[in-house]
């Protein structure tokens, strides 16, 4: 596959990813939650309790920092801890209901937008961004299996 190529698609992926930033930075700036502890809010409410381990595995970062994120996502009422029912020495990380309503909004207000965005679409455009975006997630897939099995 030629580079070039590739780097278009780099360049067309970020500019559709830009779509949703300032939709989310929006909600997320008139909330005071910084870009990691959303990533942190949007894996809980994905993947369900987690530990801080699981967390800081998944994120890639120490331990540690998982730890300053929850602080501030516990003390904004977003996320609370609890005791694993298997092993009390691992705490698990939950969503409270305000957590689980801002990952609703979040969401509902970016479908709402990217709505608007498709109906602008035609329905061979949307078949072959449908095609793409499971392409993608394919591929991804592949990926991440590869670099898990390593």
């Amino acid at each position: 596959m030629p580079a070039n190529l590739i780097d278009a698609a780099l360049a067309a992926y970020a500019r559709a990813i830009r779509i949703l930033d300032p939709i989310r930075f929006q909600v997320w700036a008139e909330r005071g939650i910084t870009m990691p502890q959303v990533r942190v809010l949007f894996m809980l409410a994905e993947s369900g309790d987690q530990s801080a381990g699981d967390i800081a595995d998944t994120l890639g970062v120490a331990a540690s920092t998982v730890t300053g994120i929850t602080d501030r996502l516990v003390r904004q009422g977003l996320i609370e801890r609890r005791e694993d029912t298997a092993d009390r020495r691992v705490v698990r990380l939950t969503l409270t209901a305000d957590g689980r309503r801002l990952t609703t909004e979040v969401g509902e207000v970016s479908r709402t937008y990217l709505r608007e965005v498709f109906a602008l679409l035609s329905d061979e455009q949307l078949e072959v961004l449908v095609r793409s975006f499971e392409n993608l997630a394919d591929a991804n897939a592949r990926v991440a299996s590869k670099t898990v099995a390593v």
